[in-house]
């Protein structure tokens, strides 16, 4: 193997250990990223700081390959992060009971416990990754109580990672939705056509990108030479709302409102028109000119991206209060635990009370970007500036994009001071 190729492998493992220390919460002592390449299977050493990875953290662990190499799936993260090592002590496993963790992992997380039978426990792994991309890994005993790891998996390492962090807010969801009910699991058949669906789908542009990556090595995410919006023919107005977009969706990633390419924003640019974010792109890789102009009436797009696909969710927004003027849909954690558990949302913060009442509602369950979602949201809307989406979600709108925003947090934060002042 040639030290270019060498290096070009250093540097995916660099950019993905440096997403995973990224995290606002530790990912353990034994964190590990490994891939499954053409050369065989490259890893980080245990203990490696992921944050600042040295070449000589990555090395070739074996000539091999994985046997779910087969289906895909060729990149593995090991992780103990906070709320799923938590679940693995009390022996919590649990099934979907929100839309991202049914597309992104699965139906339901199992525990594999690896201390008994070697046969039996390579029966239990094939079970809990036949249908999920994650599951709790008990490979000890201390102090009395199970430890081990969490495992997760990816067509490439991008994947593999993102699916640690829904799994990590799916076991946080899962922990903290029993002080307002517990969360009403989707139906295992559901679970499984929408995790279907996202492989064949909505994650083919971000895969395909991502796998070439970590065959070619990393390149510059950012656009070469002027910025690419002025070589566009856009009014000045049309500009500064799509790089507007650009700039939000960018905070709500730094803000940790949306994980991987998950929540969407959109803008009226006119009474006919709204921008929106496309469908399936990573937020810190999108430029003004990828920002979708659609129809609000038609669905009808310009462009080759195609819009998010909860653009009937924006339009039927803008449809109903023609004072909005900015839209933000996102899968923020502690919203989704009201989501999960199928209840409005109360507001005890007088401030926010002032913009969102004393509650704000649950929207009835729909299949995500279906006209049945979009109709139930705007009816909980209402006249309100915020809603909760059964299993799904929550949604926010404002006059602007910064007041949407605004209210967006502001949501988030209530929710937050609610569930933790009763979770212990």
């Amino acid at each position: 193997m040639s030290e270019e190729i060498r290096e070009e492998f250093y540097a995916v493992f660099r950019k993905y250990g440096a997403m995973m220390a990224a995290q606002p919460y530790p990912v353990g002592e034994e964190a590990r990223l490994l891939l499954d390449t053409w050369d065989g299977v490259y890893g980080t050493l245990k203990g490696a700081d992921l944050g600042n990875l040295k070449e000589s953290d990555v090395v070739k662990m074996a000539n091999g390959h994985f046997s779910s190499s087969r289906t895909g799936m060729r990149a593995r993260v090991i992780s103990q992060t906070p709320y799923c090592q938590r679940c693995l002590r009390e022996g919590v496993s649990f099934r979907a009971v929100v839309d991202d963790m049914a597309q992104i992992i699965g139906p339901q997380v199992f525990i594999v416990d690896m201390t008994g039978s070697k046969n039996a426990a390579t029966l239990q792994m094939a079970r809990a990754i036949q249908h999920a991309t994650g599951c709790f890994v008990q490979d000890r005993v201390r102090d009395g109580q199970p430890a081990g790891y969490t495992l997760t998996v990816g067509r490439n390492l991008y994947e593999a990672v993102v699916a640690m962090t829904v799994l990590e807010k799916a076991a946080e969801i899962a922990l903290k939705a029993s002080v307002i009910g517990g969360g009403k699991p989707l139906s295992k058949i559901e679970a499984r056509i929408m995790r279907q669906n996202y492989k064949n789908k909505y994650s083919t542009v971000e895969n395909e990108v991502k796998s070439e990556e970590e065959v070619n090595g990393v390149e510059d995410d950012m656009p070469d030479g002027e910025d690419t919006v002025s070589k566009m023919d856009f009014a000045d107005r049309e500009s500064e709302l799509r790089q507007m977009l650009v700039d939000f969706g960018n905070k709500m990633v730094a803000c940790g409102l949306v994980q991987g390419t998950w929540g969407n924003l959109s803008v009226r640019l006119d009474e006919k028109y709204m921008l929106t974010t496309p469908s399936g792109l990573d937020y810190t890789r999108l430029h003004a000119e990828d920002m979708v102009k659609v129809e609000i009436s038609s669905m009808k797009y310009e462009g080759d991206l195609k819009p998010t696909s909860e653009k009937s969710l924006h339009a039927a927004v803008y449809q109903h209060r023609p004072e909005i003027g900015a839209v933000i849909h996102t899968h923020a954690k502690y919203c989704c635990i009201f989501a999960a558990a199928n209840q409005d949302m109360p507001i005890e913060d007088r401030e926010a009370q002032k913009v969102f009442g004393t509650s704000v509602k649950l929207a009835g369950y729909g299949i995500p970007g279906s006209r049945k979602l979009a109709k139930n949201t705007a009816a909980a809307l209402g006249d309100n500036f915020g809603c909760v989406m059964a299993n799904h979600g929550m949604l926010a709108c404002g006059s602007n994009l910064e007041t949407a925003f605004a209210n967006c947090q502001m949501l988030e934060q209530c929710a937050e001071t609610y569930i933790n002042r009763r979770f212990k």
